[in-house]
């Protein structure tokens, strides 16, 4: 009888303590991670002010921010960029995950790597015993060095000289490929390997446009095979940024009238005329949808001269001595 109920008890202990450690942990596996941001400086990089950072809860859900632009460094000199959009969305249900990291424009160190229109976007997606992770960085325009890159290659790596190195399309990926996967995509990574470059020390990364996504965690560390390596553009140096120079043509109403007149010479002051006859005259042309031409005539007129009259000879007659005749004797 003791007997039976300890195996009573046994097996109700054994079927209670299965069930506690089975839902729990089911529950606890259904997690999954996603982030995104615009501008990352720092060894390990960290998202700046102003990067539009958004992060994943583990039950999933959806985050999203923009920003103006952000920078980094004095005058935002070692990194900048200007419209920022990030998002990720996740569900642990059907295990996905989808982030984007959008960015109009962006420099590092002055220009030295300059982007237009940079947009990021990776997936992951597990279930059913199959997990995978997929990945797109499309760019508007990509210069580095003073060289254009319209489709680099995936992990397209450029040796900057005496600045460091330059990761363009960078797709990292992680997990088993079975219940786990996750990936990392940035549109630039830098490294600095020089021992100081515009005070950031060695070692120093600047990223921009970042995106991750991961089933159940963000782990990646293995890159994604590179494609055949394109052949680079040589470009104008052009910015980029949305700064204009300063206007130093001519207003449009130059002379007429109309506007700043600081340029006219025909202002109605004859100070300039001589004699009547010594004014200087300025002609203004424009073609149509041409250049401002200015064509100035000078014209020199000299009055007659007054002739001074030529100072007239006086004869002085010459007296001749009249020969004394000599008587002779």
């Amino acid at each position: 009888m003791h007997l039976l109920r300890l195996a009573l008890v046994v097996a109700i202990f054994i079927a209670v303590n299965g069930f506690i450690s089975t839902a729990p942990q089911s529950v606890a596996a259904a997690r999954v991670g996603g982030e995104a941001y615009g501008l990352a400086v720092g060894s390990p990089p960290v998202a700046a002010p102003g990067a539009a950072y958004v992060q994943l809860p583990p039950e999933g859900g959806r985050v999203a921010d923009s920003s103006p632009g952000a920078g980094f460094g004095l005058g935002n000199a070692d990194a900048s960029t200007t419209q920022i959009d990030t998002s990720t969305t996740g569900d642990p249900g059907p295990e996905t995950v989808t982030s984007t990291a959008n960015i109009a424009d962006g420099e590092l160190l002055g220009g030295v790597v300059r982007v237009r229109d940079a947009r990021v976007t990776v997936s992951t997606t597990a279930g059913g015993g199959r997990a995978s992770s997929t990945a797109s960085v499309v760019y508007g325009s990509l210069i580095v060095a003073g060289v254009s890159y319209p489709n680099p290659s995936i992990n397209q790596r450029i040796e900057v000289p005496g600045v460091g190195i330059v990761i363009v399309n960078e797709q990292i990926s992680g997990g088993n490929g079975s219940d786990t996967s996750s990936i990392i995509a940035r549109a630039v990574r830098m490294q600095i390997t020089a021992i100081s470059v515009m005070d950031l020390p060695r070692g120093t990364e600047l990223i921009l446009g970042h995106a991750a996504a991961g089933v159940p965690d963000i782990e990646a560390t293995r890159p994604i095979a590179a494609a055949p390596t394109p052949t680079a553009t040589d470009v104008p140096w052009s910015p980029i940024s949305p700064y204009r120079p300063v206007d130093v043509s001519l207003n449009e109403n130059f002379g007429n009238g109309n506007g700043n007149d600081n340029f006219s010479f025909d202002n109605g002051n004859d100070n300039g005329s001589t004699g009547g006859g010594g004014a200087v005259t300025v002609t203004v042309t424009r073609a149509p949808a041409t250049p401002i031409g200015i064509v100035i005539t000078v014209v020199v007129v000299n009055g007659t001269a007054t002739q001074t009259p030529t100072p007239t000879a006086t004869s002085v007659p010459t007296s001749t001595p009249t020969p004394t005749a000599t008587r002779t004797p």
